[in-house]
Parts: structure tokens; C-alpha cells; sequence
């Protein structure tokens, strides 16, 4: 199995003032107003320019503490994509200025639901640019940036039980630790997280992925299914015929608007790379590692073996060489629980509290979070089964 780190910020840094702007403008007239409204402000401020949004976040990805991020969406194919990676990127802690030629009171909210603090038309004016530039940003690293933190589960090959370990991950959270959660199922056609809790999936996570521009929070509150006070499910049953078109960054405006709203968002991903010890698994596992590291290296990853029965044909010993990584973790195989919990409609950690899976999702939850009480300064990722 393979526990990945979707949503660490690579803005982290709480205790380090933030300095510098990071500017991807492509006219040579908003960029000087940029520049003199700086000059004039006698800002300690460095400004950065960058030709594309891509080169921005990498610089950001790669360590550096800037501030404020402007962003010109005139020409932008995608807008509401490009938000969604930058507020992914940055976390936060920066300030995301978006810049646009559309005057629209619709377009405004949507790029605000996308993840920038605020949108200025263009041309701005100097006014608009100096109370932005001067005014610190409000948020600071971690938890005090208000985004809640997302796990994601993906595990190396089918049936190792990442369905299993995310309802159970999510349960544990909101039940015991009493935090508000919200279980994200990504299996569009054939996803059971509702199954286990013996509810409809509804439609409201197809709505969201076809129209990001509607969602919001009241949208979110609607497109959600109650399970309890504390356990939210998103999730959708798709037609197997039916082909799906998501429209690009939809993902990355979705999981911020839930981290706005929720402590935890657990995320079931349809079965790519849990790692099983066969070499299959060793295949995916090693792809999905190349994957991460090439899409967001930022990504802590975690590895839990998962059960493979007669499929181990490599050694725990070889298959960690191979890797590179030590296995972080077990998840034991319990096929009388989990088949229990599944046709009760209930979570394991419900339906078998005394299941050795319980317990050691219970353990993996405390290596990745902070007690309930105590402010929370990671965002983590697992990968499913």
C-alpha cells in the first residue's frame, strides 16, 4: 500500500516572515504600474517575474518565501485550473492576487471560490495594486490557514483494502476524535464508499466535477450526504456506459472548498498503485512513486503493506530495496470483518472494534495527526487499494 501526501503546503514556514512577489503578467504596462506602485510604497519586497503560471509555482514548490502571488488569467485557457493549482501549491500562506479583462460579479465569485484572496480587472488601478501590495496577508502556516487536511488512498493493486482503510480512516476521525470530515469517493463508476454506510451516493460529486463554477460552500452543504454530525460523503454512481468529462482543475477547486469547510478530507481514488508484495505491486508502487515525484514533489509518502496471500512472490526485504523505503506500516487481513462490516453497511471500526485492522488504522491516524487539541501543521495523502 502505498500512503501518499496530497496536500502538504509547500508554503509551511509559520514562524518566518514572508517576503518578495511573484509576478506572471504578460503586459508590459501592468507590470511597470506593478513596479512603480512598489517603489512608491517603499516596499522591502523583492519582485520576481515569471513567464508562466508553471515557473511560479515551481519556484514556490522549491522553497521560496514569498507573499503575494499575481496572476494575470486575461488569456488563460483555464482559470479556474490555474487558481486551483496555485491555492494547491502555495497553501495558505500567500496572498493569490488574480488579474482579469472580464468585469462580471459571477467571474469574481468563482475566482474567489477558486482560491484567490481577491480579483482586480485590468488595467489596475494604483489604488487597488497599494492596498493589496500593503496589506499582509491575515493567514499564517498550518492550521491557521483555515484549510482542513486532505488523506488519499490509493492502493498498488485491486482488493488490498483502501476502501476499507479510508471509511475506517474516516469514521475513526469523525467519531472518535470528533473532528468534521468529509469522505471524497473518486470512483466515479464503481465506488462503494456509500455502500459502507449503507446510504445513496446521490449525484451532487458529478454536478460539482461537470460545473466547478457552481461549487461553494452552500453547495457543498447540498451536494454532501449526512452520515453524522461530524462524517460527510461526496460521491456519485455513474452509469457504466456513461463517458465523463471533467473539466480541468474541477478537482483542485473541490478539494479546496472542502478544506475550507472540513478538519479532514479522505479521498478513495480509483485502484491505481496499498502495496502488495507481489510484482505487480512492486511495478505500480514504483510508478506511482516516479509520478509523485515528478507531479508534485512536495508529497511526504508513506508506505503499509498490504495483504497478498500466495501473490507475495517478492520478499519484504527486496521489495524495500527496490523501493527505496522501508514500509512504514501493516494493514492486517481481516477478510471475516471487513466482509461483516461491508454487508452490515457499516464501517469496520463500528461493525469490528476488535479487528487488528482497527487498530492499526487507530495507529496510523495518530502518526498522522496531531491530537484533536493541538494545531495541526500537515496535510496528508494516502494512496488507495
Amino acid at each position: 500500500m502505498a500512503l501518499i501526501t496530497l496536500a502538504k503546503d509547500s508554503a509551511t514556514s509559520s514562524s518566518t516572515e514572508r517576503k518578495g512577489v511573484i509576478v506572471t503578467v504578460q503586459d508590459q504596462g501592468t507590470l511597470d504600474r506593478i513596479q512603480d506602485v512598489m517603489r512608491e510604497l517603499q516596499l522591502d519586497d523583492e519582485m520576481h517575474f515569471e513567464t508562466t503560471l508553471d515557473s511560479a509555482l515551481r519556484r514556490i514548490r522549491e522553497g521560496d518565501n514569498t507573499r503575494i502571488l499575481i496572476i494575470d488569467l486575461s488569456d488563460s485557457p483555464a482559470p479556474i485550473a490555474e487558481l486551483g493549482a496555485a491555492r494547491t501549491a502555495c497553501g495558505g500562506d500567500v496572498k493569490i492576487l488574480a488579474l482579469g479583462a472580464v468585469n462580471d460579479v459571477n467571474v469574481y465569485r468563482d475566482v474567489l471560490a477558486a482560491g484567490a484572496n481577491d480579483y482586480v480587472v485590468k488595467p489596475p488601478s494604483r489604488e487597488v495594486l497599494a492596498a493589496a501590495l500593503i496589506k499582509r496577508s491575515t493567514t499564517g502556516g498550518g492550521s491557521s490557514s483555515g484549510l482542513g487536511d486532505i488523506v488519499a488512498f490509493i492502493g498498488s493493486r485491486g482488493g488490498v483494502g483502501a476502501t476499507t482503510a479510508a471509511v475506517s480512516c474516516a469514521w475513526l476521525l469523525s467519531e472518535q476524535r470528533q473532528e468534521r470530515t468529509a469522505l471524497l469517493d473518486l470512483d466515479l463508476h464503481f465506488g462503494t464508499i456509500a455502500l459502507h454506510f449503507d446510504t445513496d451516493p446521490g449525484g451532487g460529486l458529478g454536478e460539482a466535477l461537470d460545473q466547478p463554477s457552481r461549487i461553494d460552500s452552500l453547495f457543498i452543504e447540498r451536494a454532501m450526504v449526512r452520515v453524522s454530525d461530524t462524517l460527510r460523503i461526496l460521491a456519485t454512481e455513474a452509469g457504466v456506459s456513461e463517458l465523463l468529462m471533467t473539466e480541468a482543475g474541477a478537482i483542485d477547486v473541490l478539494l479546496y472548498e472542502l478544506r475550507r469547510k472540513f478538519s479532514w478530507v479522505v479521498v478513495d481514488l480509483p485502484r491505481w498503485v496499498l502495496c502488495e508484495r507481489s510484482l505487480g505491486g512492486l511495478r505500480d508502487t514504483l510508478r506511482l512513486q516516479t509520478l509523485m515525484r515528478e507531479n508534485a514533489p512536495q508529497t511526504r509518502v508513506l508506505l503499509l503493506e498490504a495483504p497478498c496471500g500466495e501473490r507475495a512472490a517478492v520478499s519484504r526485504a527486496e521489495f524495500e530495496k527496490a523501493v527505496g523505503k522501508r514500509f512504514d506500516g501493516t494493514i492486517s487481513f481481516d477478510a471475516k470483518s471487513a466482509g461483516a462490516a461491508t454487508n452490515a453497511g457499516k464501517p469496520l471500526p463500528l461493525a469490528a472494534p476488535r479487528s487488528p485492522v482497527t487498530k492499526e488504522i487507530a495507529e496510523l491516524i495518530a502518526t498522522l495527526a496531531a491530537p484533536a487539541e493541538a494545531p495541526k501543521r500537515r496535510k496528508f495523502g494516502f494512496g488507495r487499494w
